[in-house]
């Protein structure tokens, strides 16, 4: 091969690198060389928002999937289970100046996803623990699941609302006085502590669906898989990959005498209100007729109806 014919293709080859190169350099730079509108972005810019917007997916995939049963769909916090997540003082840092944290808003939401709050701030409003939730604490979560968390919840900032999600304690009232210990019902001896508090509105219900519907069944398991698996777990034994992090430990519903301790009446009372002092929260939100469905599939395990 001649060298006229070397140097030929080798300036063809060059050439045909500079081209791309040139076209993402105008894609990139080409503002600041007067090539395209000031208010363009540019390409690293458009595909910096499209890794974040792909980010802030993923966040409201693990939202939906670990955080609003407690959080609220919207962030909006559930009155006596778990504070609002989407409200102002937690984004523009005056909540965590409130409490001395010393770093960013966003350090400050990472951190309680992370290692949780073993120690309930104020279990006067809340009933419900705040679990660690990061692997870096024996959670299920890996960093980078964590930081889509972040920015999913982040991505409320402009428009959240002033919430009060810290009002003062109210005064002590006067030390009740002691009365007679009560006679305990012989029906409710052999249950499980929580249907001792089954109000009037639930006492007695029964299941408008057959126990052996099949329909029902699957319609009731795409249910638990989405709220309630995360604590049970995906065979109800209670070591769903939030269960550890829990105390007490999630029931196992695959139990069956502890299923025969909690009638059908008692078990809509418990996934419907919730157990104050554990990680269970409320899930009336719901509505009854999922909720049925759910305790359908759920004593399904056992066949205890």
């Amino acid at each position: 091969m001649s060298t006229q014919l070397r140097i030929l293709i080798g300036f063809i080859f060059t050439l045909l690198t500079c081209v791309p190169l040139a076209a993402i350099a105008v894609g990139d730079l080409g503002r600041d060389f007067g090539l395209s509108a000031p208010d363009e972005k540019t390409d690293m810019e458009k595909r910096s928002a499209s890794l974040k917007g792909r980010e802030i997916e993923v966040g409201a995939d693990l939202y939906g999937q670990y955080c609003y049963p407690c959080h609220g769909k919207r962030g909006e916090g559930l009155p006596g289970v778990a504070p609002a997540v989407n409200r102002k003082d937690l984004f523009d840092g005056s909540r965590a100046k409130q409490i001395g944290w010393a770093g960013s808003s966003e350090t400050f939401i990472k951190n309680a996803i992370s290692a949780g709050r073993p120690a309930p701030s104020r279990p006067d409003l809340y009933s419900a623990k705040m679990p660690t939730w990061g692997q870096d604490y024996g959670g299920p979560l890996r960093p980078d699941q964590v930081d889509a968390l972040v920015m999913f919840i982040t991505n409320w900032q402009d428009k959240a609302p002033v919430v009060d999600a810290w009002p003062p304690a109210g005064p002590a009232g006067p030390t009740p006085t002691r009365g007679p210990t009560p006679t305990v019902n012989p029906a409710a001896a052999n249950l499980i502590p929580a249907c001792a508090s089954i109000t009037p509105a639930y006492a007695g219900k029964k299941s408008p669906y057959k126990f052996d519907d099949k329909a029902v069944i699957a319609q009731g398991k795409q249910i638990y898989d989405n709220s309630c698996a995360a604590c049970h777990g995906s065979a109800g034994k209670g070591d769903g990959p939030a269960a550890s992090a829990l105390n007490p430990k999630p029931a196992n519903l695959a139990d069956k005498a502890f299923m025969e301790k909690m009638p059908v009446d008692c078990h809509l009372f418990v996934v419907s209100e919730g157990v104050k002092g554990t990680g269970m929260a409320p899930f009336k939100s719901l509505g009854e007729d999922q909720l049925w469905k759910v305790i359908i599939y759920e004593r399904s395990w056992t066949g205890v109806q």
